[in-house]
């Protein structure tokens, strides 16, 4: 397993029982790509060169890293829905997220070629939240590449936040990496596959845990009132290659558990072989996944 990294070590200082208000925010795209950027910049400057820090020093490391944890998911989360848009049909609004069901109502055609582009931004989006995640020297440089290759229509799309308290609570790197210890335990999968959009902060951290390639697929029952997993073509193209290996199916918050149901359902069949796992889980949920991190009861 992956040690943890400095983000991670004084994520630790935070209050995992309340979200902070860092999580509710709205911002352009490009905006928030360089204050990101700016955050690990500057995190990256400071924490390592300070061993006892006082309670200041503290408040603003932890500060900084709560912004770029938070910050992080929105590469992947914006990406997952310029993807989507491009491939059914959808328009991109500068603040508006469409709800699948809109499709037949637009019905905008995009070339192969835009598909093609979407996809690998998409992909890009995620290697680069890793890279961000982890701290790595060439986050920052990553970033500004990514940025100088956005289409026009990315750039002032505004990302919104949410404060989520189940979401925050699952998102515990102390939690998740008691989770990645009872699935390294038990097997060796070689791929995390998460329920986006609340999926993705836990997600990237758990995959970067467990040392795997990580993967998201949009399944939003409430927030989005997904009735499915929106698979496409090109994600069943991209999973084809783990079709013969152990796979983890992830879900932060496993609150009833029809989600976690409904996406192993759509998903298992792809693979040899899944694992079902969440970070939390409530007493009263309709299914047990194979490894869960905390079970709560409020």
């Amino acid at each position: 397993m992956r040690h943890q990294n400095s983000l991670a070590r004084i994520l630790r200082w935070a209050d995992w029982e309340n979200p902070p208000p860092h999580m509710e925010f709205e911002q352009p795209f490009s905006a928030l790509i360089k204050e990101l950027n700016g955050n690990i910049d500057a995190f990256m400057g400071t924490a390592p060169k300070i061993e006892a820090p006082d309670q200041e020093q503290m408040d603003v490391l932890l500060d900084r890293a709560i912004r770029i944890y938070v910050q992080t998911p929105a590469l992947v989360n914006v990406m997952l829905n310029y993807k989507i848009c491009v491939e059914h049909g959808l328009p991109l609004h500068p603040t508006v997220y469409y709800e699948l069901r809109e499709a037949k109502k637009y019905q905008i055609r995009h070339s192969l070629g835009e598909i093609q582009h979407a996809n690998e931004l998409f992909w890009k989006s995620i290697t680069l939240a890793r890279l961000c995640i982890r701290l790595s020297p060439d986050a920052p440089l990553a970033l500004q590449d990514f940025a100088a290759h956005l289409p026009d229509t990315l750039e002032t799309f505004v990302y919104s936040g949410v404060r989520d308290k189940y979401t925050w609570m699952g998102s515990n790197p102390e939690l998740l990496e008691s989770l990645a210890k009872k699935i390294l335990n038990a097997c060796q999968p070689r791929l995390l596959v998460a329920a986006a959009h609340g999926s993705i902060m836990p997600g990237l951290l758990l995959a970067d845990l467990l040392n795997i390639p990580s993967y998201f697929i949009r399944f939003s029952m409430f927030k989005r009132f997904d009735e499915i997993p929106i698979v496409s073509l090109s994600d069943l193209a991209w999973l084809f290659d783990y079709r013969d290996k152990e796979v983890v199916l992830y879900d932060e918050d496993v609150a009833g558990g029809r989600t976690l149901e409904l996406f192993t359902q759509r998903l298992s069949p792809l693979f040899r072989k899944v694992y079902t796992a969440c970070s939390i889980r409530h007493a009263g949920a309709s299914i047990r996944p194979d490894f869960c991190g905390r079970i709560w009861w409020d």
